[in-house]
């Protein structure tokens, strides 16, 4: 499976009454852009406004090593991670960069929850960003 971001534009009702255009960005893993595009649609279908349509702004594969889900947490983080290991054919060290996506409360916390996700790490590691992501939902198969 793979991950792909997926940008949404589409008008629904709010609490007012008001219809707002809302551009939202889901995370969703599936086996194609197609599976993916089709996910997307089925999650925003119930707050379409009849006679309005969903506009797939754009799809594209992204590289997401872990998801660190939280269900007190509002915000997604992105959280790139540079890693030491050892070549043990060429015998040299080679740095690695994976990205982790954290759904926590505040950034603070994001980057504790990365901390404690390493910290039985048998390799160096660095934080090397962490930044909030406009991220509104992943969904997952």
């Amino acid at each position: 499976m793979e991950f792909y971001e997926c940008k949404v534009k589409y008008q629904r009702e709010v609490a007012d009454g008001k219809i707002q255009t809302l551009n939202d960005i889901y995370l969703v893993e599936g086996v194609s852009f197609g599976d993916a595009e089709q996910h997307v649609l089925e999650e925003v279908k119930p707050f379409i406004l009849p006679g309005q349509e969903v506009e797939m702004k754009s799809i594209r594969k992204v590289n997401i090593t872990e998801l660190l889900p939280n269900d007190n947490g509002h915000f997604w983080y992105k959280a790139k991670i540079s890693l030491i290991t050892v070549d043990e054919n060429a015998g040299k060290e080679k740095k690695v960069t994976t990205t982790v996506l954290v759904q926590d409360v505040d950034m603070e916390s994001a980057y504790k929850a990365v901390n404690e996700m390493m910290k039985n790490s048998i390799t160096d590691y660095s934080i090397k960003t962490l930044q909030e992501t406009g991220i509104v939902d992943v969904l997952r198969v």
